[in-house]
């Protein structure tokens, strides 16, 4: 028996009940029409949570938790994302993260043309193809100087977390800031590869690790339903046994919780 298949038999109703969520995804929608900015914009974000998810099962599955981690921030940046569009003024944030492809599609093409390896003649047919648009955006929302071009919200993540209405700043804290460590090869992170505790020995972990799945798991999953809650609302349409889904949930948490 290989090492996934020792972690299947362990984790294997977490496993499940992942897998089963992933291929649901965003079913509860068929029959419905984006046809509004907000509906537009929250199923790109439920589409993107669902293949988030995916990703950290995938990686879960085959003992890589820690590597998961990397992607359960990005889960949870993208929750503070949609929670914050949807906790006040509604139509203007939505309206301002459409908006701002324009500003990343122009600065996109600015970079390749000052920085990348295009003829002279593509640079003089492409350099303006944005800028009308740009120059409309940039009045709009008053963007003058260089940061205000790479920030949609015009807030920090840490910001739209802690917002009223938002109140993620806990979950930013715990978890999107000791993360980054992980994310950006940090010295916080040495201790999960490296481990010099005996005297005059180095050696590599192992993996793939029985560590942190359950954690992980179970984290991404209150995340991803947190972002279908919100879909539910913005797309009016009711999640069908909530209260039996949320009951289950929470039982199966303290399940995992308690075993470790």
């Amino acid at each position: 028996m290989n090492a996934a298949d020792v972690l299947a038999r362990k984790y294997g109703d977490l496993f499940e009940l992942t897998k089963v969520t992933i291929d649901q995804g965003p079913t509860f929608l068929t029959g419905q029409n984006a046809n509004t900015l907000a509906k537009q914009v929250t199923l790109f974000h439920l589409v993107r949570a669902g293949y988030l998810l995916e990703a950290t099962y995938t990686l879960c599955s085959q003992g890589l938790a820690t590597e998961a981690m990397v992607i359960l921030r990005s889960l949870l940046n993208l929750y503070i994302n949609l929670k914050w569009l949807t906790s006040t003024d509604v139509e203007h944030r939505f309206q301002r993260f459409a908006d701002f492809e324009v500003v990343f599609k122009k600065l996109a093409m600015q970079t390749v043309i000052d920085h990348g390896d295009i003829w002279d003649e593509i640079k003089d047919e492409n350099l303006t193809i944005h800028d009308q648009d740009f120059e409309r955006i940039k009045k709009k929302y008053g963007l003058t100087k260089n940061k205000d071009f790479f920030n949609w919200s015009g807030k920090s993540i840490f910001m739209m977390a802690s917002e009223k209405g938002v109140d993620l700043e806990k979950e930013y804290r715990i978890i999107y800031g000791q993360l980054s460590s992980i994310e950006h090869t940090g010295p916080e992170s040495v201790r999960q590869y490296i481990d010099d505790s005996e005297k005059g020995s180095t050696t590599i972990k192992a993996g793939p690790r029985d560590e942190n799945i359950y954690l992980v798991l179970i984290t991404a999953l209150e995340y991803y339903f947190h972002v279908k809650a919100i879909a539910h609302t913005i797309f009016d349409v009711e999640w069908t046994d909530l209260e039996n889904d949320r009951e289950a949930f929470l039982k199966f948490r303290n399940k995992y919780w308690i075993q470790e």
